[in-house]
């Protein structure tokens, strides 16, 4: 009955960020902490390096609504991108061939935070990163993937 819960909760949470952000609008609540901003940024960017190809793709990172642009995330993510070799650009011109991340990261209760990615608009992924008895972050399990089918 537990699992249950905690899914319907996962549910719940995915839901109602997805209300509380517009379209190509990246999201962040709670992470505050450099400590847990760096552990969030270098899962996303390990992910990002097993997606695409870092040393010939540019990524776009879509921005957060005005009232996060102080999140501690943001900055550090694009500080891991650029670690593991990725570029980063301010917009995606047509012609430029960067490719777009969007990024929810919602707290999960006081376990941890969900994060969810959406690559390009057609793919998303999924990881859980839970707190310790210590209460710091760690990687909850691997990154979960799907492929979004055009509409026919």
């Amino acid at each position: 009955m537990r699992r249950g819960v905690h899914l319907l909760s996962l549910t719940a949470a995915c839901t109602l960020s997805a209300c509380a952000i517009g379209t190509d609008t990246s999201y962040v609540t709670s992470v505050s902490s450099p400590a847990d901003a760096k552990i969030i940024s270098m899962g996303i960017s390990s992910f990002m390096r097993t997606q695409l190809p870092a040393a010939s793709t540019t990524i776009v990172l879509d921005p957060t609504p005005s009232e996060q642009t102080s999140n501690a995330l943001t900055p550090m993510l694009a500080d891991c991108l650029l670690g593991q070799g990725f570029a980063i650009a301010m917009s995606a011109a047509p012609d430029n061939g960067a490719h777009t991340l969007r990024y929810w990261v919602t707290p999960m209760d006081a376990s941890g935070e969900l994060v969810r990615l959406m690559i390009d608009r057609h793919k998303t992924a999924s990881q859980f990163f839970r707190r310790n008895p210590e209460g710091n972050l760690e990687t909850g399990g691997p990154f979960t993937v799907a492929q979004i089918e055009a509409s026919r």
